[in-house]
């Protein structure tokens, strides 16, 4: 487990988000149950998943108050925007997808270290790009993947996978392969 500020520190000092937006961003995901609380006089102490989650609420570039709306939709994403409804558990949703790409790279596993991870800022989707030149959508159920659900501009944020593991190693320790 890890503090709050370590938290907060690492990702400044592996992505450079900015550490006053990061808790802010972070306040708002503990106040709606996202991220742990924490007791009176006790710090509160983030795992692995929380880590990632208040990574995406940070690349999704989102105001305070839609924060929690986008952590929400991030765990709902699924691959190609399928219904998951009766599907087996082997098919991951985002979270757990980009979850096994981090750990695969703190393993040191050279592909899942040169992958990135798009976050779309104005819809509600992610990219999983490989170095190979493949990539993994994810959206919510029912919106098409290929097709943004804006017409306009398209805003994403691109986060080396390599630099989150760079966090959760920093954070919880390296892994050994």
């Amino acid at each position: 487990m890890a503090t709050w500020n370590h938290v907060l520190d690492a990702i400044e000092r592996h992505l450079d988000f900015p550490r006053s937006r990061s808790t802010g961003i972070a306040r708002r995901l503990q106040e709606a149950g996202i991220l742990p609380s924490g007791a009176p006089g006790v710090a509160p102490e983030l795992d692995e998943d929380n880590v990632l989650d208040l990574v995406v609420a940070l690349a999704s570039d989102t105001e305070l108050h839609t924060a929690v709306d986008a952590v929400r939709a991030y765990h709902a994403m699924t691959p190609g925007s399928v219904n998951l409804d009766g599907a087996p558990q082997s098919i991951p949703n985002a979270p757990i997808a980009v979850a096994i790409l981090v750990e695969d790279a703190r393993t040191g596993v050279a592909e899942a270290r040169k992958s990135q991870v798009a976050v779309s800022c104005n819809c509600r989707a992610v990219a999983i790009h490989k170095p190979d030149g493949s990539v993994s959508r994810f959206s919510q159920p029912g919106a098409h993947c290929a097709h943004w659900q804006s017409n306009g501009h398209h805003k994403s944020v691109t986060i080396n996978v390599a630099a989150v593991a760079g966090i959760i190693d920093a954070l919880f320790g390296k892994v050994v392969a």
